[in-house]
């Protein structure tokens, strides 16, 4: 049953309209109310049903694409996945920034960069900065045991006007730096999947080409939903683990 509300998009709240927009999609899709394999609206219909533009639209598909809740077919439209993922767990943000922080501390970090660029396009669109978009860049190798297990590149819009120095990762990373200046997070979308290492973080992580990799992308928002920083991390398949704790949700 398709759904049959009308614009969803309320132009006075803080939250983006295209964030808006992959919201509601995202919560029809997992509720079943898009059946498996499903023929989405066509791209106009859609910015009818939000009125909202073809590139806001657009913008929240290109997000349930990326999470595999849907499919683009050439010449034939985006369709809701044939396997529907679970929905994804849910985390405390304030328990997260903590764990960040004592990780940090009790972490190694060698070959750090931070320098403010002009952001890659799919960087500015994760962040939803124009083109041109212009960030502080922050890259380094994690150490375990003295060994590399893992790259990361943090991306933070410098509209923020935060400054980060290589002192502070000592203490911190860069999402709990935000939340110390002042950037209260209100939540993150975590994408967790698999790549094969390039020549470069294969030097990176003093590993082989082609060598699989665990691939990480996580865009944090502040509390109004507003993009804030942008996490893309590749760590080594033989020295990764993600420890997920679940109980049973009380009847």
């Amino acid at each position: 049953m398709r759904p049959r509300e009308p614009a969803l998009v309320d132009p006075r709240t803080k939250s983006p309209r295209y964030m808006q927009v992959y919201t509601a999609l995202r919560e029809w899709i997992l509720q079943g109310r898009y059946d498996p394999g499903q023929k989405l609206e066509s791209e106009g219909d859609l910015c009818k049903l939000f009125g909202v533009s073809r590139i806001t639209t657009r913008k929240a598909i290109d997000f349930l694409v990326d999470e595999g809740l849907i499919h683009r077919v050439q010449g034939k439209g985006t369709y809701v996945a044939d396997e529907l993922p679970e929905p994804p767990q849910r985390a405390d943000m304030r328990e997260r920034i903590d764990k960040l922080r004592k990780l940090a501390q009790s972490s190694k970090f060698e070959n750090i960069t931070i320098e403010e660029v002009v952001a890659e396009d799919q960087v500015c669109r994760d962040l939803d900065r124009p083109s041109g978009c212009r960030v502080l860049e922050i890259s380094y190798v994690r150490l375990l045991d003295d060994a590399p297990v893992g790259y990361s590149e943090t991306a933070i819009p410098v509209d923020l006007g935060i400054g980060i120095e290589v002192g502070d990762l000592k203490s911190g990373t860069p999402i709990s730096i935000l939340e110390d200046r002042g950037v209260t997070i209100g939540g993150a979308n975590h994408l967790i999947g698999a790549t094969l290492a390039d020549s470069r973080l294969a030097s990176l992580l003093e590993t082989t080409v082609g060598s699989p990799l665990v691939r990480v992308k996580i865009v944090v928002f502040d509390e109004a939903e507003r993009p804030v920083d942008r996490l893309l991390a590749h760590y080594r398949a033989d020295r990764y683990e993600h420890l997920v704790s679940l109980g049973r949700t009380p009847d």
